[in-house]
């Protein structure tokens, strides 16, 4: 799963830095020097803006927590959007703790916020009048689908909170394996307790199940009495709209998974029960007994007490499922599409399936298909039975909706943006390519993944036209748009009630610009990564080829600004994500690409090819249709006569790294390659435990065990006892006698992907005397995290591909 920033400011908006008269080539101090972001919210009220401001990456106190580290450095300003001063601190605030934020009260006098330090995680609230903070006695969750706490009122809040005293699982799941070994060998050594655990299968399938105690927590702050509403392991809540019903969503039993359906990475390891509290009366209720619910779908009417979930009975697939409303104040429960519809799940982020729905008004909107013709269209429900399809005059329906209230709905498509009345008349109210009607997500798990995948809101906002023209509409609190340029690559953050925009762009050096503007008012509200400013940026040349079925593909080439000679080509491929004409976003200098960063290898003299690689839909075998593209790719640069015709190097990482050792088996194009933390042996990875993770806590996970292999990028569609030889098609280990060129491995210990994956690879290359290295680092994840461990990573990287730096071998395709 990849996660991008967006680029580039002009001096149209929010003027630039001036620039270093000695700029030079992006270096590893650069990269462990980036600042960022995380939310950025705005109070109900639209005067103030409260952001999550994160200090440079290396200063963190501690780099246990996987990319949770970035929380370490967070510090939250509070900007006043109707003045001119500064930027400010919200309150004051320790330089070795994290703050972030959860949400305002609904009057936006207070704001819940989080402070974490020396392993220990607290809930505060904060006065954003006078910045005085209140820290409470409790030990709060971070549900992922919705980690902030509700607000009752502006007195009262719902808390998630955690019985046994512990860390949430975004902060102990990256420290579990380390925890669960060092207690384990404890007990060995002392000899008086047994160190197992035990999982179940079939009629065991209960066995060795040990779920965490969490309990909805009423917390009165005027009185300071708290009271307990819910028990359970809960992973979601949602508050009605008269505040007087929560739905909860907590974990049942495990699920065992059917033998005849494939597995893909959103398999939910566990089901998902949905109850209903009344607040009033404290009585629960539960509309849909033995229903295992989806995630992600947990929507209130705006008016009303309605709800729209998504439930399967037990032992069904999603695609059985129905989509269900269930009204609270009759207690009654409706399946609302009709027969010749139904919804449709999708998978968002890799591994979160969710079923796009909402609300306009009292009415459910939903993304279905027509059983008649399989298209797939916006319906708005009409009564108990009817709907009607809003997109219907649409080419293709948006996958989203920029917004929908109860009197119309704003769609986007490459033709402009369109507002639809709910009696049938659409009206394109901006010409030009839509490119969003959502903002950018510095850090979507603060938001929750339910509001970060699945919500529609209620007023507007989108970006129109190209990267070097851009502008926004911003619907306000009255229904008007507001027109407003945008920077080159500027990116929309939040909107105020009267029509304002918070907006970020990056420079092309990657210095960072967080701006304000309203009815043609701009305002420079910070900036970071002003290092950058001394970076000189690569030259950057689009590049075409043609797909097997005709299609044209983009590839992007990025170039030394300075070269003496043509650089000798590295190819840094990522399958799954064909490019468009703007350039990749994670070759922008503030992204944290840490493993394969582009501008650190054109940094080093070399030039870097980045190859569109679009992945067929279903099964199959994906491997050589792989390396075809990354030639065609090839062809393409090495006919621009920009590069050198030396034979290129590759450099991959995670799916990027069994692309690249792949490529270097069914390839003989290529001088060396560096392959981190892939999967090279997709029968031997297909059921290998993720070590950070409590099975008997969370569920027998299947995402990367056996869901990356059949249904994920594997592309596999089956186990491997059914298809063996697909398996060892499409799998470097069983190729390894065809790999003829100088190999890097790289490894860690505590990730997700096995390290046995690199080390049986090495062994069966050093069994073959080939020329390899393996380079295993402890105590890291699936990305290095640790900035010594970074340093060294990028040292032995450059040696290794700087002695392959000779031959000149003519690189056309053989």
């Amino acid at each position: 799963m990849r996660f991008t920033w967006m680029a580039a400011l002009c001096l149209m908006l929010c003027p630039t830095l001036s620039r270093s008269a000695t700029a030079g080539p992006y270096t590893i101090d650069d990269l462990l020097r980036l600042e960022s972001y995380g939310q950025v919210l705005v109070e109900p009220g639209g005067q103030f803006a409260v952001v999550e401001r994160r200090a440079r990456f290396d200063s963190a106190p501690d780099f246990r927590y996987d990319w949770n580290v970035k929380r370490l450095v967070s510090k939250l300003l509070v900007i006043d959007l109707a003045g001119k001063a500064p930027a400010r601190p919200l309150f004051a605030q320790d330089p070795k703790t994290g703050y972030w934020a959860g949400d305002f009260s609904p009057s936006g006098r207070r704001l819940s916020v989080f402070r974490f330090a020396e392993n220990r995680l607290q809930l505060g609230v904060v006065e954003l009048a006078s910045g005085a903070v209140r820290w409470l006695d409790l030990v709060p969750d971070l549900p992922d689908a919705h980690p902030a706490p509700l607000w009752l009122d502006d007195d009262r809040l719902l808390v998630v909170t955690l019985a046994d005293g512990g860390l949430p699982a975004l902060f102990q799941n990256p420290v579990n394996a380390q925890r669960f070994a060092a207690a384990g060998w404890a007990k060995t050594a002392r000899g008086q307790k047994p160190a197992s655990t035990l999982l179940g299968s079939g009629r065991f399938l209960a066995r060795g199940t040990s779920y965490r105690d969490r309990r909805v927590v009423e917390l009165n702050l005027a009185t300071g009495a708290t009271r307990t509403r819910f028990q359970g392991d809960v992973l979601d809540l949602a508050l009605s709209s008269d505040h007087r019903q929560l739905a909860l969503l907590d974990k049942g039993g495990p699920v065992q998974p059917d033998p005849a359906l494939a597995i893909d990475p959103a398999f939910e390891p566990r089901r998902q029960r949905l109850t209903i509290l009344d607040l009033a009366r404290g009585t629960p209720r539960q509309p849909c007994p033995g229903c295992d619910i989806l995630p992600s779908l947990l929507h209130w009417s705006p008016t009303g007490a309605q709800l729209l979930f998504y439930a399967r009975a037990d032992g069904e697939s999603w695609a059985q499922g129905q989509l269900y409303r269930f009204d609270a104040r009759s207690d009654t429960i409706s399946t609302p599409l009709p027969a010749t519809l139904r919804a449709v799940p999708q998978i968002a982020g890799g591994s979160a399936r969710f079923v796009p729905a909402g609300w306009a008004g009292d009415r459910p909107l939903v993304f279905a298909e027509r059983s008649t013709d399989h298209r797939r269209d916006w319906y708005r429900i009409e009564g108990k039975t009817g709907a009607r399809a809003i997109t219907a005059d649409f080419p293709t329906a948006p996958a989203e909706l920029a917004a929908a209230d109860t009197a119309h709905f704003y769609a986007g498509d490459v033709r402009g943006l369109w507002r639809g009345n709910w009696d049938g008349g659409l009206q394109r109210v901006a010409d030009g390519p839509v490119r969003t009607v959502r903002p950018l997500l510095f850090d979507g798990h603060s938001l929750g993944t339910r509001r970060w995948i699945n919500a529609i809101p209620a007023r507007a906002m989108a970006l129109l036209g190209t990267n070097d023209a851009a502008h926004v509409l911003v619907e306000d609190q009255t229904g008007r748009l507001q027109s407003d340029r945008i920077a080159h690559g500027g990116m929309m953050l939040a909107m105020t009630p009267s029509g304002g925009l918070l907006s970020y762009g990056e420079d092309d050096h990657g210095v960072g610009t967080l701006c304000w503007s309203e009815r043609g008012t701009e305002r420079v509200l910070d900036r970071i990564n002003q290092h950058l400013s001394a970076v000189e940026p690569p030259k950057r040349v689009l590049l075409h080829s043609k797909a097997a079925d005709g299609t044209t593909l983009n590839h992007w080439l990025l170039l030394p600004p300075r070269s003496d000679a043509p650089p000798r080509l590295i190819v840094v491929p990522y399958p799954g994500y064909p490019y468009g004409t703007t350039p990749p976003a994670d070759s922008r200098p503030a992204m944290p690409t840490i493993m394969t960063h582009p501008q650190l290898l054109v940094g080093h003299g070399y030039a870097v090819l980045q190859p569109s690689i679009p992945l067929a839909p279903g099964p199959g075998d994906p491997l050589p249709t792989i390396v075809a593209e990354i030639a065609q790719a090839v062809d393409a640069a090495q006919a621009s006569g920009l590069i050198s015709r030396a034979k290129p190097l590759l450099v991959g990482h995670s799916y990027g790294g069994y692309t690249v050792l792949g490529t270097a088996a069914l390839s003989d194009r290529f001088a060396g390659v560096v392959a981190a933390n892939g999967i090279y042996d997709l029968t031997s990875v297909y059921g290998a435990m993720d070590p950070r993770i409590d099975y008997g806590d969370n569920g027998i996970s299947l995402t990367i065990p056996i869901g990356w292999s059949e249904g994920g990028q594997g592309r596999m569609g089956v186990p491997p006892w059914a298809a063996l030889a697909r398996y060892a098609k499409n799998s470097p280990f069983y190729h390894v006698e065809d790999i003829r060129v100088p190999v890097l491995l790289v490894t860690s210990d505590l990730d997700y992907v096995p390290a046995a994956q690199a080390e049986r690879m090495f062994l069966a290359l050093y069994r073959l005397g080939k020329d390899a290295m393996l380079l295993r680092y402890k105590g890291e994840s699936h990305s290095l995290i640790s900035p010594a461990n970074l340093r060294d990573y990028w040292a032995h990287v450059f040696a290794f591909l700087d002695a392959s730096r000779n031959p000149l071998e003519d690189a056309g395709p053989q």
